[in-house]
């Protein structure tokens, strides 16, 4: 099982990956910090191939996109796994209600038309994905990236399959950081234990 938190922008420019990394560390380092853990682990970033994941160029100093053949590899410190990241283009298929310009959400849920104006005239969006199993340090790796990249581009945070509480979503930046893997701040018991252990699983894996 995987979850994915996409990150749909505010704005048609885009990031350079380097701010994307900069800022997405610099978010990951302040969650460590406020349960306790001195800790600054450096997240480090591929570009690699679909299918054969095979290593491509990677220019930090250009825009956070790429071809949807290949996707980003992010990981962090010295552990095993990551969270992979792709660059998408919205599609209004049958059924869609084309007010959205294909956004999974409409502006009752967010009432930001900055968001519907980009989706109209760029239509590019990002997903963050977290497979199972994966170290409780990239379990909060991805949702520190996507947030990132949500501040970066005045966008926000979405997620339908359970990464975190449904009703949360869309989450601008700052209130996503605000109740993410926190567990007084989770709305439901799955949530809240989860966050508990992987607060506890951090705690053991970067203090020993």
């Amino acid at each position: 099982m995987s979850t994915t938190f996409d990150v749909y922008p505010g704005s048609v420019e885009v990031p350079f990956t380097r701010e994307v990394l900069a800022l997405g560390a610099s978010k990951l380092w302040a969650y460590l910090t406020s349960i306790g853990i001195d800790e600054h682990p450096q997240v480090h970033v591929k570009l690699l191939a679909r299918g054969n994941h095979q290593k491509k160029g990677l220019i930090l100093d250009a825009p956070f996109a790429w071809p949807e053949d290949q996707y980003m590899w992010f990981t962090v410190g010295d552990g095993q796994g990551g969270t992979d990241a792709y660059c998408e283009c919205l599609e209004v298929d049958e059924g869609f209600d084309f007010s959205t310009h294909g956004l999974p959400f409409s502006q009752v849920q967010m009432d930001d038309l900055a968001l519907f104006e980009t989706a109209r005239i760029g239509g590019r969006w990002w997903y963050f994905r977290r497979s199972a199993g994966q170290p409780a340090l990239v379990n909060v790796l991805y949702g520190c990236l996507a947030s990132a990249l949500a501040a970066l581009t005045h966008g926000v945070v979405y997620s339908s399959d359970s990464a975190w509480d449904y009703t949360r979503f869309p989450a601008q930046s700052a209130e996503f950081d605000r109740w993410f893997m926190r567990p007084e701040h989770a709305l439901g018991a799955d949530f809240r234990e989860w966050a508990q252990r992987i607060q506890e699983a951090l705690i053991r894996e970067l203090q020993r």
